[in-house]
């Protein structure tokens, strides 16, 4: 059988700690001065000293028992759930935590829980919608929890072609301190945009995903001098082999601007109408005020993909900064506002140029929406046009 990760056995180990108290309030009786029956009390106790003996079947007998006579019971619902997660019986765990959701919908830990059964079960859609819900209601202290839910999260979103959400996720639990390989190969599918699952990879596939998922790893964890050397070797194996040139010139953007914008032109001589590659050269001249430079490059990003908001942003930017057309580039800052209303820094940037235009009641509308919107976001904005 197959048998939970350490890494999820202590994930679940906290989880359950977490439902001895969370829902405490919620096994308390349902009507004031009722108390519960001396059956469902003896089976409740016999659950519990089960579990914690390690007699994981005799527990499931005693909470199924006790749920019968107190179908309410939040508690009894988890500890089923997580039982039956860990025994590998993903579908009846799934209807347990259902259950459990049914009572306490604002249980974090429950929507993850459920989320990550219906990802054994392979509805894949519902696992991510509720995956991204757990996130959403928060995980906060609880390290393991939010890295292996935020882990399926990123794996999701890979094979739903959402694969810069699926590297940022990654990144950050690289720079918090976990890396292992089942992130290094999460990273590496996301980075080379293949939407399929780690047991879905073609084995013939694995080497170079490992490759390019370790480098990205130290990069992400500011070893660069390790993610340096590890792409100049993925390079002299497979130097024509489209997008790594481009993932490279990621890990040099910061610590060698030069080299990373020849690195993006290497991608675009391999891959002409690669956006990132494009978008990316051209805010490099844009941080050097080489807006003429830029322009083109920037222009081509939007040609080539019409519906890359930040290729419209950062065009937008270049013909308001350049001051070639400054009502052009207005109606691209628009455009990118229209696809994502909420990045905060399209309207920032949106205030600049109304600002410039002489249109000072909606430069002030603008920078008041960037403020709300960065106050609510959980991360602060970048300085330059983001690129999600």
């Amino acid at each position: 059988m197959k048998r939970a990760t350490i890494w999820m056995a202590a994930f679940i180990g906290v989880m359950v700690t977490l439902a001895s108290t969370a829902s405490a309030q919620a096994s308390k009786p349902a009507a004031k001065g009722k108390s519960d029956s001396p059956a469902f009390q003896e089976l409740a106790a016999k659950a519990q000293a089960a579990r914690e003996a390690g007699n994981s079947d005799e527990a499931l007998r005693s909470y199924v028992k006790a749920l019968e006579l107190k179908p309410a019971w939040a508690e009894g619902w988890w500890f089923t759930g997580t039982l039956l997660y860990e025994a590998d019986k993903y579908e009846p765990a799934r209807d347990a935590f259902r259950h459990l959701l049914s009572t306490e919908p604002k249980m974090a830990t429950g929507w993850g829980m459920l989320g990550l059964c219906e990802f054994q079960t392979k509805q894949y859609d519902e696992a991510l919608a509720h995956l991204q819900r757990a996130n959403a209601l928060g995980l906060g202290g609880h390290d393991e929890i939010r890295d292996v839910i935020n882990y399926h999260r990123a794996l999701l979103f890979t094979r739903s072609s959402d694969f810069e959400q699926a590297m940022g996720l990654i990144a950050l639990a690289v720079i918090r301190g976990t890396d292992n390989p089942k992130l290094v190969e999460a990273m590496g599918l996301a980075a080379l945009r293949k939407p399929v699952l780690p047991s879905e990879l073609p084995p013939t596939e694995r080497e170079l995903v490992m490759d390019v998922g370790r480098a990205l790893c130290d990069g992400s964890a500011r070893r660069i001098r390790d993610a340096t050397a590890e792409f100049e070797l993925i390079l002299k194996k497979y130097p024509d082999i489209p997008q790594l040139h481009y993932l490279y010139g990621l890990i040099l953007v910061t610590s060698d601007p030069e080299q990373a914008v020849d690195q993006f032109k290497a991608e675009l001589a391999i891959s002409p109408r690669h956006t990132e590659a494009l978008l990316s050269i051209a805010r490099e001249y844009d941080k050097m005020a080489d807006f003429a430079t830029a322009l083109p490059f920037a222009k081509k990003a939007v040609e080539v993909n019409p519906n890359f908001a930040p290729g419209h942003a950062l065009l937008g930017k270049l013909l308001v900064d350049g001051g070639s057309d400054v009502a052009g580039g207005i109606g691209e800052i628009q455009t990118a506002i229209k696809m994502n209303p909420d990045n905060p820094q399209n309207h920032y940037l949106l205030a600049m140029a109304y600002g410039k235009a002489g249109r000072s009641a909606e430069a002030a509308r603008e920078r008041a929406t960037f403020i709300k919107l960065r106050g609510d976001s959980p991360a602060t904005p970048q300085a330059s046009v983001e690129r999600k």
